[in-house]
């Protein structure tokens, strides 16, 4: 009888709660992640059981993943530095499993999955009120004569006169950027904190309670988004609210509520330009379009684009191979006397340009291929929640390499297997 309920247990428990581990772990840990990884894949192994194939209408969302990762296989055939390559495929491993985890996810998951996204939500609000904990208690001091006193700028000789918003702007402040981001690179983790907002809204609209707690939770995380800093999180917000905003507005005719979104789109969009870091990008940026060169003050990001972007012209078709694509960008950096960037191995910090370096047009093209029918698919079938994920994931990928780091591709792996499971499945049951 025991070793039965161990049996049961383990077929269709162990997988849940392997998910709502990864849940936990994801924002909270990059050390551990690999090793959660891998018992979600292996969870998938133990609720095998006989595919349904009939429950799967958009079967072929399973192949692109898999094609991805063959992609990057076969780079490794035509690369100097295969042990560089082996890692970057380690990496990506969970990539590969994506379809073993969809087709075996079990009946519990699917059914409790609100409860996974809340335990989602949940610890992210945790997470940043640890950083928020740690941001203040740095910014205590005691002066000579034994008080205490409240400074927050992490470098106080060199932002005297420097107010509370201008040290966040400048990202100079305890309560900014990577300074209040412990666990995760602040673009990854607001991210999460964009998702986050994706889930509460998702859950407002199913549910009749909560509320007030909702839209307040909202407004704590739009604020900790603009603290953290992340460009590809201001960009996604703006998008986002904005669209999702004017739905609203046409679908129910409230257009008081028009008034109500662009006051609230300007003051966003003020605080965001406010932002020196954005502002100097937004303006570097234009200038290149208009014809104008890159210069020694120009921020590194466009270098490193620049440098990627010549690459790929080099190798068009296959790119340099799964491996190749350190040397080559080094290569790159010496040639503009980029020494930071030499020095620090830095990569493209986009991750279209980085599939285009490494596989050439055919690995971006396979995957463009991947969002675009990802993004067609949840407009067709009214998936917002899945929508919105994917978005995320597309914008950051302009300013983030995000599937060369442990926390990107966790986190792309594992709610795309989640999302594609539950709602294409039961598609009927889970539109909103």
């Amino acid at each position: 009888m025991n070793r039965r309920r161990i049996l049961d247990f383990i077929r269709n428990d162990f997988q849940f709660y392997i998910f709502i581990i990864f849940t936990i772990a994801l924002p909270f840990t990059k050390e551990y992640l690999p090793h959660v990884t891998f018992a979600w894949v292996v969870s998938a192994t133990f609720s095998a059981r006989k595919i349904r194939k009939d429950l799967y209408k958009s079967i072929y969302l399973l192949y692109f993943p898999v094609i991805f990762y063959l992609l990057n296989l076969i780079g490794l055939f035509y690369t100097k530095h295969i042990d560089i390559g082996l890692f970057d495929l380690e990496k990506k491993l969970s990539i590969f499993f994506i379809p073993l985890v969809v087709v075996f996810i079990t009946d519990k998951v699917r059914i409790n999955h609100r409860v996974i996204l809340k335990v989602f939500v949940f610890t992210n609000f945790i997470v940043s009120i640890v950083c928020l904990a740690y941001a203040f208690k740095q910014s205590i001091g005691v002066n000579e004569l034994g008080n205490y006193y409240f400074e927050s700028s992490h470098w106080p000789t060199v932002t005297e006169g420097f107010g509370f918003i201008k040290l966040i702007n400048y990202r100079y402040s305890n309560f900014s950027h990577s300074f209040l981001s412990l666990f995760q690179h602040p673009s990854y983790f607001s991210a999460f904190i964009l998702f986050s907002i994706a889930i509460i809204i998702y859950l407002f609209k199913t549910t009749q309670r909560k509320k007030i707690g909702y839209l307040s939770l909202i407004g704590y995380f739009t604020i900790f988004i603009w603290l953290l800093g992340s460009r590809a999180a201001y960009v996604t917000y703006l998008i986002s609210f904005l669209g999702f905003s004017f739905f609203i507005v046409f679908k129910y005719k409230k257009y008081w509520i028009a008034f109500t979104v662009l006051g609230i789109g300007i003051f966003i969009s003020i605080m965001v330009l406010s932002n020196r870091q954005f502002s100097k990008n937004i303006n570097e940026t234009g200038a290149v379009i208009e014809g104008s060169s890159l210069n020694k003050d120009s921020d590194i990001r466009l270098w490193l684009w620049k440098s990627g972007y010549e690459v790929f012209k080099d190798h068009f078709w296959f790119g340099v191979g799964t491996g190749d694509a350190d040397e080559k960008m080094n290569e790159k950096y010496r040639t503009y006397d980029l020494t930071l960037a030499k020095e620090h191995n830095y990569n493209t910090h986009n991750q279209y340009l980085d599939v285009a370096v490494k596989l050439g047009l055919v690995g971006l093209v396979i995957l463009i291929g991947w969002l675009i029918f990802t993004i067609y698919i949840t407009i067709k079938k009214k998936q917002f929640l899945f929508f919105y994920f994917i978005l995320i994931i597309a914008i950051n990928f302009f300013f983030e390499a995000f599937l060369n780091s442990i926390a990107g591709i966790s986190f792309f792996t594992f709610f795309y297997s989640l999302l594609y499971s539950v709602y294409n499945i039961d598609t009927k049951k889970e539109i909103v």
